[in-house]
């Protein structure tokens, strides 16, 4: 079992010595030289901490926690369920859980697994990965703080096969790339090694798994992580196993054609609905410096080979060395899902990450979370969408978002750090969901508390956790993150269930100028235990029908909102699509055709224009630049 034990011992002159030499290492070794010995580009947990053993740099300090606000349980959003959700703490037992992943089993929405970056508290041993686990909906947690399969070097990535078997990928005790696995529920799990060190370390790495029922590569595994030293350098590498992760291939590059200036880090991979393999990461161009744009290769032969890599979104402004205010480390890395459920939505790739200001604009104070889409296997990408729903240009800071797509219904959901409603050095964690690809969010606070996040006193580089986790199925949604409200950094949940009827969708309104008729049309594919469609003018049901088109004749001139859902067995009605439009027009005639003075100079003079609206609807009309406005 490895050591990091970082209390100065005052026992004897011996020991004193001993952790002096420890603490600050060599005080001949000048600023440059030091400097030299710290690759700052990696994040990894145990490089930092033996760089500080070796007196390379400082360790995090006590400091004291300000206590944290307790802002309210209740779920503010139409999309959701669940009306309370207490936050449910992961583990009690005494010791440091940042940096979580979370998955749940896709044959059980109330079985979910989950694994930190454990330690103890104070620092002493430096666990690395461990395992939790939950068989009733996030309710109660069970596991333990030490490392899974022993100790090792952090950065967990959970999975659950379809056929019940357990994995969490790390980094392992010595800088390589590992895996352990279980195949009764946690209750022994195996270990095994993916990729040895490269020769300084392998960091960031991220796990999936096929878990789709018609893809030819069911139950493969795919490891992916950026190499430090050796041959591949810089690189993103991925690995693959075919048989439940007894055996894994050799390692190879997929990011090599990016050219990156500095390096590729920050990997998320995802699967799609016919087995499709996707990888996703930062690129940096130089350092120090924030992340520059979003490298993409993917493979559609089970991993075997993989595109050149691309740059889907450059000219990006991540937050690596800018920062956000908050006193801890971070980072833009990109997190994936895919669309794999049978909506309307199906083979989408989504990817989000964090960006100073508008993408591309890159200016100003805000952070916000932003998100990208393709819908043709990652030939073609939308414009960024921006996911956090409060205004722009407030200097608000939104980050470490994770992005989730349940296989079930296609819902997107996402969870990041949020600061709206705080003040600037405190932090809430807020939820997303999406029901359109996307297109729309509305997001809401997911916390009971607001918090000011501190280094977590022992580590390094003022680490608090590089990223926060969600998984979803079967509506049931579990985000994860990491807070200090007990005076410790430690790991919550607060689960929420979604509307998990298929909805409707792309409903259009169309209405005849003359009659006043307006044409309705939507989409739907048909699902189990559906009844038949509601469709609302305004708050009002105006019919029910099995059709997908509707003529509704409009009662007046004027604005109109509509919705559609659809009813299913139970009385279950699902999630709206929308629309709006109009019937009639503004029409302005000018009684004076024209005005034409010659002035002086310092002289002034009044003249009045007549405008008259001959339409149907208001006019707003607004004579600029001057401030006043009138409605005819």
């Amino acid at each position: 079992m490895k050591k990091y034990y970082i209390s100065l011992v005052t026992g004897t002159t011996l020991l004193v010595a001993l952790a002096i030499g420890w603490g600050f290492g060599n005080s001949r070794q000048s600023k440059e030289e030091k400097n030299l010995a710290v690759d700052t580009r990696i994040d990894n947990l145990n490089y930092w901490l033996d760089k500080a053993k070796q007196g390379l740099v400082p360790y995090n300090p006590e400091t004291r926690i300000i206590p944290a606000r307790f802002t309210g349980s209740k779920i503010i959003a139409s999309g959701v369920l669940t009306e309370d959700s207490p936050d449910v703490p992961i583990t009690t037992i005494n010791s440091t859980q940042s940096e979580n992943s979370v998955f749940v089993d896709p044959n059980d929405p109330e079985t979910i697994l989950n694994s930190n970056n454990s330690s103890e508290n104070p620092l002493g041993f430096i666990y690395g990965a461990d395992e939790f686990h939950s068989h009733d909906a996030g309710e109660i947690w069970e596991g333990k703080i030490e490392g899974v399969s022993g100790d090792n070097s952090g950065d967990p990535a959970a999975a659950i096969g379809l056929d019940g078997r357990w994995f969490i990928n790390y980094i392992s005790l010595y800088g390589g790339v590992g895996i352990s696995y279980s195949e009764n529920q946690g209750s022994t799990w195996t270990s095994k090694m993916i990729s040895p060190n490269p020769g300084i370390m392998a960091d960031k790495n991220h796990l999936w798994i096929d878990n789709i029922a018609i893809s030819p590569y069911i139950g493969n595994l795919y490891v992916a992580w950026t190499e430090y030293g050796g041959l591949l350098d810089t690189e993103i590498a991925v690995a693959l196993s075919h048989n439940h992760g007894a055996n894994w291939t050799s390692k190879k590059a997929i990011s090599t054609d990016i050219l990156a200036g500095s390096h590729n880090q920050g990997v998320n991979l995802s699967v799609g609905p016919h087995g499709e393999v996707y990888a996703v990461w930062a690129v940096y161009d130089s350092w120090p410096a924030d992340e520059s744009a979003i490298g993409f290769s993917k493979s559609l032969d089970g991993g075997t080979t993989w595109s050149p890599a691309n740059r889907i979104l450059d000219n990006i402004k991540g937050i690596r060395t800018t920062e956000a205010g908050k006193n801890i480390r971070v980072n833009s890395f990109p997190s994936a899902t895919v669309d794999v459920s049978y909506g309307y939505y199906r083979g989408n790739i989504y990817v989000t990450w964090a960006n100073i200001g508008v993408p591309g604009i890159n200016t100003g104070d805000d952070v916000d979370v932003y998100m990208i889409r393709s819908s043709d296997e990652g030939n073609t990408w939308s414009e960024p969408i921006k996911i956090n729903q409060d205004e722009s240009g407030l200097g608000k800071k939104h980050f470490f978002p994770w992005i989730v797509c349940d296989p079930s219904n296609g819902t997107l959901s996402a969870i990041f750090y949020d600061d709206r409603n705080t003040s600037v050095t405190e932090l809430e964690v807020y939820c997303a969901n999406s029901e359109d690809g996307g297109e729309t969010w509305e997001d809401f606070k997911v916390s009971d508390v607001a918090f000011t996040p501190t280094p977590i006193p022992g580590l390094v580089d003022n680490y608090f956790g590089d990223y926060l986790g969600i998984t979803a199925q079967d509506a049931w949604v579990y985000p994860a993150w990491t807070d200090n409200r007990t005076g410790t950094a430690m790991s919550y949940t607060s689960p929420y269930r979604l509307n998990p009827m298929v909805k409707p969708e792309n409903l259009t309104a169309s209405v005849d100028f003359e009659t006043g008729v307006c044409q309705l049309s939507w989409s739907y594919n048909l699902s189990p235990g559906f009844l038949h469609f509601d469709l609302y003018r305004g708050y009002n049901l105006i019919s029910t029908t099995t059709d997908t088109v509707f003529q509704d004749a409009l009662p007046d001139y004027g604005y109109y909102d509509y919705k559609v859902t659809a009813l299913y067995q139970g009385n279950k009605e699902s999630g709206a699509s929308r629309t709006s439009t109009q019937w009639g027009d503004a029409h302005i005639t000018l009684l004076t055709d024209s005005i034409y003075e010659s002035l002086s100079m310092d002289s002034s003079s009044v003249k009045k224009i007549e405008l008259v609206n001959t339409g149907q609807l208001d006019l707003h009309i607004e004579a600029s630049p001057f401030p006043a406005t009138k409605t005819v």
